[in-house]
């Protein structure tokens, strides 16, 4: 008996001592996360003025945003429009360099570091590096256009309704496919030579080597770029900022690029907030929608 009570009073002392541990952490927590998300969330019932809190006017700011607010559905639009592009670009050309770099047998650590080279400079550098190459006039692209003599068709990637949005995917991928590359790279090299070798024997060709051994067993390195790509597109602002602010005529408005100009320009932060909270929503469905398509079908090719 006293055995025991030895026994429980030094797991009392260990939980009392991990919770004393944990308790800078909590409040570190709670200072920085917990109170700004009550705060944003009890302001988002708020027809604010200014900085200051205005009347109390419970869902009118959340039936504003998805019933009366044309900009917002057309940002949210462009969000998910983008989030969908860039999930199947970045999928589609990570995997294909990791092919034909995964078929290279000298350099190949070259190659690596090269289309891994964007993913470590700053989304601002990389912006700026790509307004410059669509620049209208004095552009790196106006002027191969000019030199192939088609210059006349090209009158700014970024200055066009239609193709503002497809000019910052393409920057984005430029800039992200290189991460995606990597990490298929390393779920290839974990496949072992003898999936291929059997096949081989039994007379598959590439594309079927492919489609039957490489893909299945790629798909948890799909799973955590699907979901990595939705959690970064369905929040993005620092790209569309930098490139365009949202224009032309809110062609590449987002989300968070809207949040940011109704709260912080229009100080109208109740209605932001109403909008955040919309996003989040929109963010934690969609992930949640993921995961589970996406779990399932990585435990029925890994069991």
């Amino acid at each position: 008996m006293a055995t025991l009570r030895r026994s429980s009073r030094a797991k009392a002392l260990n939980r009392l001592t991990n919770s004393v541990f944990l308790l800078p952490l909590l409040l570190i927590l709670a200072v920085f996360l917990v109170f700004p998300l009550v705060s944003g969330l009890l302001i988002s019932f708020h027809r604010t003025n200014g900085m200051s809190t205005g009347e109390f006017v419970y869902l009118e700011n959340y039936a504003e945003a998805l019933f009366r607010d044309g900009i917002f559905g057309q940002a949210l639009r462009n969000t998910l429009i983008f989030t969908a592009g860039a999930i199947v670009l970045q999928t589609g050309t990570g995997l294909f360099l990791a092919i034909l770099i995964s078929e290279v047998h000298r350099g190949r650590l070259i190659y690596r570091m090269v289309f891994f080279a964007p993913v470590v400079l700053s989304m601002v550098a990389v912006g700026f590096v790509w307004l410059w190459i669509y620049a209208p006039y004095f552009g790196i692209l106006s002027n191969v256009l000019n030199a192939l003599g088609v210059a006349e068709i090209y009158y700014g990637v970024l200055g066009g309704q239609n193709t503002a949005l497809a000019g910052i995917m393409g920057a984005f991928l430029w800039r992200w496919s290189g991460f995606n590359t990597v990490i298929y790279l390393a779920g290839m090299q974990s496949i072992s030579n003898e999936y291929y070798e059997a096949a081989r024997i039994d007379g598959a060709n590439g594309f079927q080597r492919f489609w039957y051994i490489t893909w299945p067993l790629l798909l948890p390195q799909t799973y955590i770029i699907v979901l990595l790509t939705t959690m970064g597109t369905l929040k993005i602002f620092d790209f569309m900022w930098i490139m365009t602010e949202g224009g032309p005529n809110h062609a590449t408005e987002t989300v968070a690029t809207y949040i940011y100009v109704t709260a912080f320009r229009f100080f109208r932060v109740g209605y932001g907030s109403a909008m955040a909270f919309i996003l989040f929503a929109v963010v934690l469905i969609v992930t949640l929608l993921e995961v589970r398509v996406l779990r399932r079908r990585v435990d029925e090719h890994t069991r």
